[in-house]
């Protein structure tokens, strides 16, 4: 793997708080739930979660793994949201939603950069 940094930017005060409380989300529900795969992911969702690399404001400096443990993790909390039939404030969810696809579209380029392709 790359060990390359990936840059974030998130735009709203909104998005930080809410990708660490997807990271948690995830993290609890890890053990009925296998959100992720291996340990190398929970690791980093831990270390995203409670520690400084998700900062409010500023970028955010991630590696191609710690990319992949917030995709899985958006994923998840994206179906469960999607499963809940709970209504989300629209301008909340669409700042969710950005961020989300940032992050998405960040691990999609990481991706292809080591030609790895996924639809």
């Amino acid at each position: 793997m790359s060990t390359d940094l990936f840059v974030i930017n998130p735009k709203w005060t909104v998005q930080a708080p809410h990708l660490r409380c997807t990271l948690k989300r995830a993290l609890a529900a890890q053990p009925e739930h296998r959100v992720w795969s291996g340990t190398e992911h929970i690791n980093n969702a831990g270390a995203m979660a409670y520690g400084g690399e998700l900062p409010d404001s500023g970028p955010w400096h991630l590696d191609h793994s710690q990319l992949r443990t917030l995709k899985i993790a958006i994923e998840w909390r994206r179906a469960k949201r999607e499963a809940s039939g709970q209504k989300t404030a629209p301008d909340i969810l669409k700042h969710w939603k950005e961020i989300e696809d940032e992050v998405i579209e960040a691990y999609r380029g990481a991706c292809h950069e080591e030609g790895l392709y996924w639809i």
